[in-house]
């Protein structure tokens, strides 16, 4: 809605600030592993029962915390090797798409109430830096080589 920043930090924060005239940190997030490497976050709020902040970790998970509660809601495992620098949540439906780095060199699709990581998986040639997922509003980028990766969208 344009009236909030969320911003990660290298001491596993990640902060809501609502910005205006009086800007404040309005909500502090703190599982997920996050100490030497620049890890993206989202918002994830296609689902009005179910609005998550969505994080990569050091772990190779990725953590959805509720937006409101600040209690992590789901940690989606399994599907990368390294750590996981790059999410991307779609704007209308639960799908998100997370990039691993350098022992991994994947982007893996997710529907998080499913648990597992979607049957298809792109393979870079080096760390995924970010991902995007094109919905109404976002455009479809990657990180590593992107003359080596397919730009097919995935089926799920």
């Amino acid at each position: 809605n344009g009236q909030y920043v969320l911003a990660g930090t290298l001491d596993a924060q990640l902060r809501l600030w609502k910005v205006g005239a009086n800007s404040k940190c309005c909500k502090t997030y703190s599982s997920h592993t996050n100490t030497k490497y620049c890890v993206a976050s989202e918002f994830l709020v296609s689902n009005p029962q179910r609005q998550c902040i969505v994080t990569g970790s050091e772990t190779g998970s990725i953590y959805l915390y509720d937006l409101n509660t600040k209690n992590v809601h789901q940690v989606l495992d399994g599907g990368h090797k390294d750590a996981v620098l790059a999410v991307a949540c779609h704007d209308s439906q639960e799908y998100i798409a997370s990039g691993g780095m350098t022992e991994d060199r994947t982007v893996q699709f997710w529907a998080p109430r499913s648990h597992v990581p979607q049957p298809r998986a792109i393979s870079g040639t080096g760390a995924i830096a970010t991902t995007s997922l094109t919905g109404t509003k976002r455009r479809k980028s990657s990180g590593g080589d992107p003359s080596r990766l397919p730009m097919e969208p995935p089926k799920i």
